[in-house]
């Protein structure tokens, strides 16, 4: 019986004696094959082996094993698990002091500064040579005070723009955005890159559901063309302002090796292109290098100033910032943007606004942990002292590349923050504050040289005007500067802030028309936009006018005090140009027409008497009386109306019969005025901008104080107070879009539409086109407009100045 028991002791023995053989022969396969992965930057693929290989027996299998399952947790941003693991691997004996810097990285993310302080002093004690040990320690003593700061702006995650994959770099571009995601567009495609595991990454693009509604919804992304992705990883990208380049970071399909017997990998590198020329126009930017990445580009408004990325040899940190200059048809070398900029970290993910403030995103500055975004100022060709955003923009994840609106107060920017879809998600901010940017500093960072650029367009049509003369007023020095808008209608002059602006255009045959507008002297954008375009109303035989605003009492035709400064607008028009007309009076369909025939008559007579008073030639002028027979709307006998509408067919009007040679004004003489110039305002009558003026204090008026490129004026109107859209009180119009902020008239989304007004309904600006007085003539002009790309607008009834009800 004991012979039995000592020969099965003896097989047991054996058994585990196999096992653990085979065990430890497994251990060892398990972190070849994980080494391999690793080795290749496969660290997603690796990470499973290394959890099999960390189960070993064998004390060095799972030593090492552990060393480098933290190691993958940290290239692929699990802080979580990485300070996981590293705290397993500083329990081990002999292991490298770098472990505890790591530990405290990864603490840090997670907010725990006490853990993370004393991983990084263990780290300063270690290798006391370094100095990022002390560094981040004293980083993380300073997290008690800033938790006390105000909220820097408010933040969202922008939702459907993200995926459970990564999705970061947001760029403006066109009417929406453009940004990288390495989800897989397609369900036939199946690449896949080994250090995430994911797809490669492509340029996707979204726009906002309401017109550059950037906080509200978005409308769900699409993968950007070929001539943006190609087979490898694309983006992030960078436009000029005109959005005709790009600037953007990809790999490339040949396969790089640093070191001779290191294993394959990419290096990023920046290509530039026109993107008329299509996919086949890119260039390689010059200094990309086989040894080293270069990428992440950002450009300036002009396509000629470049900020990019590079780990090359010889910088401060792991990544530094870099500038070159397109000059001479050629970029110039390098150069380093300097310690204020450039830390012992990594700077990466640069962002140009207004071409003289720079972001970026950085984990060697003082922040909250990973990479924080900040924010620096080009003064006299400087650049300011790196400012942390703070909290909410930042946090202690890594927060990156930013897209910030040219007011500085909005736009998006990319986290790995907890509570997101995927790895990196794309988040919304608005109300961003500076706290260290002082009035002082604000003035710095804007361009002495600000401008002011519009058009003037014909008003019925909308077609620019070439050749009209503008004259822009100083109302503070009393110069006036002259101008000549160019083939497109376009005109620009340089302003300074917090000036009035009284501006005037005129063009033979034309009436005149005004706007007068102001720069805030807090505002930062230095190519700034008119309120609303210039219009001018073609002088034309048969043409009708009305003239708004002459009122009678019941069954009255003499001219009331409040009817004669619309008529002296009509007067000032017949001063000025040679023209003959018929001044018409009509009345709703109510009494007979006999009694409407006769009381039209006697106020266009009264009308006429008040014009030739003021010493107008009673040979240009008919009066005549069209009662109820020139009615405007469905408002005839019999037909129930509001008074709102019968109110619509009482008006007054003028209409061109004939017209003499025109000269613009008695009082302008051209030949005085060269383009460009400026000149003194005793050059012109005294009564030359003197109705610009008086439209300055009225409801509708055009003065505006101009704030970044979205001011508007409500409605436009003339110097004459005259208005040919045949219905001002209830009419339909076509609504085009609607928005949560307000746009300019002058934005190139509304170009070539007529008669665009905006109207305030709620929440909402809404940008409606047209004024008929019949529903079907504004379904006709619904089907004109949608034949413009307005694909979904329709129509609407607009009722004494407000948006009614949608048919």
């Amino acid at each position: 019986m004991t012979d039995i028991k000592n020969k099965q002791m003896r097989n047991i023995k054996i058994i585990l004696a196999t096992l653990f053989l085979v065990t430890g022969m497994q251990g060892f396969s398990q972190i070849k094959k994980a080494n391999r992965q690793f080795e290749l930057y496969k660290y997603a693929r690796a990470i499973p082996l290394y959890l099999k290989a960390a189960e070993s027996r064998d004390d060095v299998v799972k030593k090492e094993a552990t060393i480098k399952l933290a190691d993958c947790y940290r290239f692929t941003n699990d802080v979580a698990e990485a300070r996981s693991w590293y705290q397993r691997v500083t329990e081990f004996n002999d292991i490298e002091p770098v472990n505890f810097y790591y530990l405290g990285q990864a603490a840090r993310s997670l907010q725990d500064y006490d853990q993370a302080k004393a991983a990084f002093e263990k780290y300063a004690t270690l290798v006391p040579d370094d100095p990022k040990g002390k560094l981040y320690a004293g980083y993380c003593a300073l997290m008690a005070e800033w938790s006390k700061k105000s909220p820097s702006a408010e933040v969202k995650n922008a939702d459907n723009l993200n995926s459970t994959y990564s999705d970061f770099g947001p760029v403006f571009f066109e009417k929406g955005i453009v940004y990288t995601s390495d989800r897989n567009p397609s369900l036939l495609e199946n690449k896949r890159y080994g250090w995430t595991n994911f797809n490669y990454l492509n340029l996707f693009q979204a726009d906002p559901k309401y017109y550059k509604d950037f906080w509200g919804p978005m409308h769900n992304p699409t993968p950007m063309s070929s001539k943006f992705n190609q087979s490898y990883h694309d983006g992030p990208a960078s436009f000029s302002d005109n959005f005709s380049k790009i600037f953007i970071t990809r790999t490339v399909i040949d396969k790089v090796q640093r070191v001779k017997g290191a294993p394959l990998t990419y290096v990023l590198k920046i290509f530039y292109a026109n993107l008329s020329e299509g996919k086949d126009g890119y260039i390689e930017f010059p200094y990309n290098s086989d040894s080293y990445s270069v990428g992440h580009p950002t450009i300036s408004s002009d396509g000629k100033h470049l900020i990019f990325v590079s780990d090359k040899p010889g910088g401060s940190g792991g990544s530094d910032l870099y500038s070159s200059e397109f000059t001479g048809g050629k970029w110039s070398e390098p150069v380093n943007l300097g310690g204020v900029i450039n830390s012992i970290g990594n700077e990466v993910f640069p962002t140009l606004v207004n071409d003289s403030l720079l972001y970026f995103a950085s984990d060697g500055h003082p922040g909250y942990g990973g990479l924080d975004i900040f924010l620096s100022h080009l003064t006299n060709g400087k650049w300011s002292e790196p400012e942390n955003l703070y909290a909410p923009l930042n946090s202690s994840y890594d927060d990156f590349a930013i897209a910030v609106s040219k007011d500085l107060k909005s736009g998006f920017f990319s986290s790995d923050r907890p509570g997101g879809k995927g790895s990196d998600d794309i988040y919304a901010f608005k109300n961003a504050a500076y706290p260290k940017m002082k009035e002082v500093e604000a003035q710095q960072i804007i361009a002495k040289d600000m401008n002011v650029s519009g058009y003037v367009k014909d008003k019925t049509t909308g077609t620019p005007l070439a050749g009209a003369q503008v004259f822009v007023l100083n109302t503070k020095t009393n110069k006036v500067r002259v101008l000549e808008t160019n083939p497109e209608g376009f005109f620009t002059t340089p302003v300074e802030k917090d000036v009035l602006y009284v501006t005037k255009a005129v063009k033979p045959d034309y009436l005149t028309d005004c706007l007068n507008f102001k720069v805030d002297v807090t505002d930062t954008v230095t190519n700034q936009e008119t309120p609303r375009d210039l219009l001018l109303d073609k002088l034309e035989v048969d043409k009708v006018f009305r003239v708004e605003n002459i009122y009678y009492d019941l069954d009255k035709w003499f001219i009331r005090e409040d009817a004669k400064p619309s008529l002296d607008n009509l007067l000032a028009i017949l001063k000025q140009y040679p023209i003959r007309i018929e001044l018409s009076s009509h009345t709703d369909c109510r009494a007979s027409d006999e009694y409407n025939d006769e009381l039209s008559q006697k106020r266009a007579e009264a009308a006429i008497r008040y014009i030739v008073l003021q010493g107008i030639d009673p040979s240009r002028l008919i009066a005549k009386g069209y009662g109820e027979k020139k009615l405007i709307n469905k408002c005839q006998d019999g037909v129930q109306c509001t008074e709102e509408e019968h109110q619509a067919n009482r008006r007054t009007e003028f209409k061109i019969l004939s017209i003499d040679k025109p000269v613009l004004n008695q009082s302008l003489k051209p030949s005085l005025f060269k383009t460009g110039e400026e000149v003194d305002i005793y050059l012109f009558e005294p009564d030359f901008f003197n109705k610009c003026f008086e439209t300055a204090d009225t409801p509708e008026n055009n003065q505006s104080a101009l704030s970044g490129k979205t001011m508007s004026a409500d409605k436009p109107s003339t110097e004459t107070g005259l208005n040919n859209m045949v219905n001002n009180e209830i009419c339909f119009g076509v609504q085009l879009l609607a928005s949560a902020s307000k746009i300019s008239l002058t934005d190139p989304e509304l170009k070539g539409i007529a008669h665009v007004q905006c109207y305030e309904s709620g929440k909402w600006y809404k940008y409606i086109a047209g004024c008929e007085a019949d529903y079907s003539n504004a379904v006709q002009l619904r089907k004109q407009i949608a034949d413009k790309g307005f694909k979904d607008a329709f129509v609407v009834k607009i009722e004494n100045g407000k948006i009614m009800a949608a048919r």
